[in-house]
């Protein structure tokens, strides 16, 4: 039997404050590209309901679009002509946080002098507002002659090009309309210096003859085309440019739709938003050091099959505080919507704050398996499992493998994300170059079960140490993310779910391990009943219990509780199985308590934690776990050991 002796936990809890800031968390973000240059006046504006900063690059009309949150790394989207045509990618861009950038010199068509004016703007939005070394460029129509041939020149500076009917070849366009009285080709002409036809025919400067580098640097590559655009024919542009890529050993995304509805085929509804929004996010995200913080193992193929095929998902959220607030689950819940957007999906919040490993293990039954079989979970523990139970690794996994078997057991086809949030401590134990106690036994948990798992805190470390912003202005020194921390979060999941979602393979069941890590974690975890408490003296039941001063949780005040005001308040409690706990209200009068099982000596627990002091807080307590399966009986009895704090208020039991 093993007898989580609590007291001496909560003993160290009470004594912990959090360290000062390590190196890793208040290192001052630098921008690479600063340089002396000096800063170019802008006026305001608005872009689509976004913040617009205008300004001029040699005479150029030029502007940067700022987003609301300014994702981390400040990626940016260079568009290069027609910056108010199909706007749907570069909308859910600049909601995602990226920066969008415009220079107006569609009318010298790609020449060197066209080239030389993007230099100007691209050292100038580096400098000026801290963008991306390497970005997205989106060449529209006539602005694929520039954006190309700016690819060519520096490869290295760009990310992704994702096009829309981009001029591959002005002897294609204009020069193909040449007759008309509106054609562009005399200004092609002017801006290359070309004296005759002739001339230009013979130039070998087109995208088409600069594909070599880019193929070189391996750009990704995406073109949205219609197949009967009589303007810019995709047959000698986009599919040009592919054939002639595939010689060259790399390739490009065609997305082509059969017919445009205006303008000779030009433009048409544009096709598949939410995927060319992957691409770019995909390819101009900037990570630190060039990596991402997942480990895909089994993967989601399970639910991606079920919404795809079935149009149907139930998707649950399985945390503490920040899960509970909202924030990136949203915005995970959104993705999903827009990733099938034919699926009807039933989303589950159960996120309680305070509450870790411990907690879920115990109500998983109720608050998720409850609604019918789960075809994904999110599932975060990492910060509360560190502050709530130090040093009890043994409880860590015996409560997180009992989360994740429990699931797996109900419904083998449930995939599993398991997330570890940042906080200061993770961040100075990835500083010192050690794994944080908690998130390296989630780590064996996930492994062992084929979970998908995302390490967001070695990721905020990474971010942090390259300089992206530091922990006080991301996170206020908080482990709840405010709105920039809310968005590193939901964007590396969107990542990892782009990565997950392009595996390939089918729907199957996942296996489970032959052996348990550790046969007495929580597999059969449930909420006791109140009611099989037998009250021996000074507890009473109280169908809707409320303290009478100090805060509450949703869920833990105005519920059923077994309360007892005073000293020598006894009960005993019988269950059959392995473990047994409760799951209290814990606030500034919960005293120690007193408990033993099966006639064992009495062990000593205090049920004041750091926070109950203005707050009555949820609070599971495994109090002994290890047990020989069977029939066991808890005694239970309030002491006088802290005179100031004689209560208990339990919610709930926890038996396993």
């Amino acid at each position: 039997m093993a007898l989580h002796l609590a007291a001496a936990a909560l003993l160290v809890l009470n004594a912990i404050a959090l360290p000062t800031a390590s190196p890793v968390r208040t290192a001052v973000a630098q921008d690479p590209s600063a340089s002396g240059r000096t800063s170019v006046p802008v006026t305001a504006g608005q872009w689509h309901g976004h913040s617009q900063q205008k300004f001029q690059i040699d005479r150029h009309d030029a502007y940067v679009v700022v987003p609301a949150v300014a994702a981390a790394g400040k990626p940016w989207i260079w568009r290069t002509a027609w910056p108010d045509f199909h706007v749907e990618v570069d909308l859910e861009l600049v909601r995602a946080g990226f920066h969008i950038g415009y220079l107006e010199v569609v009318d010298l068509l790609g020449s060197d002098a066209c080239l030389d004016c993007m230099d100007q703007f691209y050292r100038q939005v580096r400098s000026q507002w801290g963008l991306a070394e390497r970005m997205a460029i989106e060449p529209c129509s006539r602005g694929g002659l520039h954006a190309y041939r700016y690819a060519a020149r520096h490869p290295e500076r760009v990310a992704c090009i994702y096009g829309d009917v981009p001029v591959m070849d002005f002897k294609s366009w204009p020069f193909a309309h040449a007759s008309s009285k509106a054609s562009d080709w005399p200004k092609v002409l002017a801006a290359y210096g070309f004296k005759t036809d002739a001339q230009a025919m013979a130039y070998g400067g087109n995208p088409l003859d600069q594909l070599a580098p880019i193929a070189k640097a391996k750009i990704p590559l995406r073109h949205v085309v219609s197949m009967d655009d009589l303007v810019v024919p995709p047959e000698q542009n986009t599919l040009a440019a592919q054939r002639r890529l595939r010689k060259l050993g790399w390739d490009l995304d065609v997305v082509a739709v059969a017919n445009g509805n205006a303008c000779e085929g030009h433009h048409f509804p544009m096709p598949e938003v939410y995927e060319s929004v992957a691409f770019v996010r995909r390819h101009a995200d900037v990570q630190p050091d060039g990596k991402d913080y997942f480990t895909l193992r089994d993967g989601l193929a399970n639910c991606r099959h079920k919404f795809t095929n079935d149009k149907m998902g139930r998707v649950a959220f399985v945390g503490g505080s920040i899960t509970h607030a909202g924030g990136w689950s949203d915005e995970v819940m959104r993705d999903l919507q827009q990733r099938f957007p034919a699926t009807t999906f039933q989303f589950i919040a159960a996120g309680i704050p305070s509450v870790g490993s411990n907690g879920h293990a115990f109500r998983l039954p109720r608050d998720v398996l409850s609604h019918g079989p789960v075809d994904l979970v999110f599932l975060e523990a990492a910060v509360n499992d560190c502050t709530n139970m130090p040093g009890q690794t043994l409880l860590m996994l015996r409560a997180m493998e009992g989360v994740v078997g429990q699931l797996r057991a109900t419904n083998p086809m449930t995939d599993i994300v398991q997330l570890h949030f940042a906080m200061g401590p993770h961040l100075d134990d990835y500083a010192a170059g050690r794994v944080p106690e908690t998130i390296g036994v989630h780590e064996r948990v996930a492994a062992h079960y084929g979970c998908c798992s995302l390490d967001l805190a070695a990721e905020c470390a990474a971010r942090i140490a390259g300089s992206q912003f530091t922990w006080a202005s991301g996170f206020h020194s908080d482990v709840h993310p405010p709105a920039y921390g809310q968005l590193v979060y939901a964007s590396s999941i969107a990542r990892m779910l782009d990565a997950a979602f392009r595996l390939a393979g089918g729907a199957q069941a996942h296996a489970m391990p032959k052996k348990p890590l550790d046969p007495a974690s929580y597999f059969a975890g449930r909420l006791g009943e109140l009611a099989k408490a037998k009250l021996m003296v000074g507890f009473q039941l109280d169908a809707s219990w409320h303290p009478a001063t100090g805060a509450t949780r949703e869920g833990f005040a105005e519920v059923p509780a077994l309360v007892a005001t005073s000293p020598g308040a006894t009960l005993t409690y019988s269950w059959k199985g392995t473990a047994i706990g409760l799951f209290l209200a814990a606030g500034p009068d919960t005293g120690v308590l007193e408990f033993r099982v099966d006639g064992g000596a009495f062990q000593a627990v205090d049920t004041y934690t750091p926070w109950s002091g203005a707050l009555h807080l949820p609070w599971p307590l495994v109090l002994a776990d290890g047990l020989k399966s069977g029939p066991h009986t808890l005694e239970l009895r309030t002491t006088d050991r802290s005179p100031q704090r004689t209560a208990l208020h339990i919610i709930h039991f926890l038996e396993n």
